[in-house]
């Protein structure tokens, strides 16, 4: 990390609940002074800026916060249809850009935000936040560094359960024009991981999906193949009475666990805790070593095409009944 003494100028874009979030983790980092809230609701701003006692300027249109003098850095966190346009305007005024997921609504927009970026030499990372997490971080480290141990990838299991359907009536997640329910919102985080921690994308998907009364796929099944040939099975059930999450990697030799982010491996029946984890960030630190140091980010851009070709594979499926091949 850098010695700067002077904290980045950053805006964020979009204060509900996870503008809300980047607000709190950048306040509490000396390097970062968030100098401009945005959001098309103003008592959301004021609110925001209240609750957190923040010095930052309050505006409801983009281009007037992100001309702010002297700004480095925009978050956007607003709703998925507006990030694509917003990404490009920050990239235009000069800011490097920390952006929610998914990147973009459209894979041709994920495409042109890579290749601006590129263009501008930017950074442009997303907010996938398993990545950052010691467990996840540490799977990711296993498969890799005791490869010999754990032998060849066979097979994965994604099962999450949460309750989801009873809090989205009236938002933007009930949207079927906006979002792709449950498994695409946050049932993206676990097929994220799955591909950080393997390095496997997927490569065709058989899905069914019940909306359960709600306008937006609800509980949703997924067979998967990866690359590699290796296999996947994912639940997702979005009407559960509590959060729940299981990823099981099962290779030749042993298995490695993630048992509500806990990590563990299994071998010969035996099943232990991973102990040795590795340090724990958030997609807001290491933006900032980005943005001060130039250090990499865990979740570039890259990132949210497998992202965008799952989702929309598995809702491709869902409406075929059929396999069907991602990607490109």
């Amino acid at each position: 990390m850098s010695g700067e003494k002077t904290p980045a100028p950053i805006a964020i874009l979009g204060c509900g609940a996870i503008g809300r979030l980047h607000a709190e983790r950048f306040k509490a980092d000396p390097r970062a002074k968030i100098v401009a809230l945005c959001d098309p609701h103003p008592a959301n701003a004021e609110r925001l800026r209240a609750e957190l006692s923040l010095d930052a300027q309050i505006f409801t249109e983009p281009h007037a916060a992100l001309a702010c003098p002297g700004l480095r850095a925009a978050v956007i966190a607003s709703p998925t249809l507006l990030h694509y346009e917003q990404v490009c305007l920050a990239f235009e005024l000069g800011l490097d850009v920390l952006c929610e997921k998914p990147l973009a609504a459209r894979r041709e927009e994920i495409v042109d935000l890579i290749g601006l970026r590129d263009r501008l030499g930017r950074m442009l990372s997303v907010s996938y936040q398993r990545r950052y997490k010691a467990p996840y971080l540490t799977a990711r480290r296993e498969l890799a560094q005791r490869a010999d141990w754990y032998g060849p990838l066979n097979e994965i299991h994604v099962f999450v359960c949460e309750r989801w359907q009873q809090t989205i009536h009236g938002t933007w997640r009930d949207d079927p024009q906006v979002g792709a329910g449950y498994f695409g919102d946050a049932g993206s985080h676990q097929i994220d991981v799955v591909n950080f921690i393997t390095g496997r994308r997927p490569e065709a998907v058989l899905a069914q999906s019940d909306r359960c009364g709600s306008r937006v796929e609800i509980v949703t099944r997924v067979l998967g193949r990866l690359t590699g040939g290796v296999g996947l099975v994912a639940h997702f059930v979005g009407r559960a009475n509590h959060w729940s999450e299981d990823i099981y990697f099962h290779c030749r030799d042993a298995d490695l666990l993630l048992r509500n982010e806990k990590l563990l491996c299994a071998k010969q029946n035996q099943v232990e805790p991973v102990a040795d984890l590795l340090p724990e960030s958030s997609p807001n630190e290491v933006f900032l070593d980005g943005l001060i140091g130039g250090a990499p980010t865990l979740s570039p851009a890259e990132a949210a095409l497998p992202m965008y070709d799952w989702t929309a594979g598995v809702m491709q499926s869902i409406g075929s009944g059929n396999w069907v091949e991602l990607g490109g």
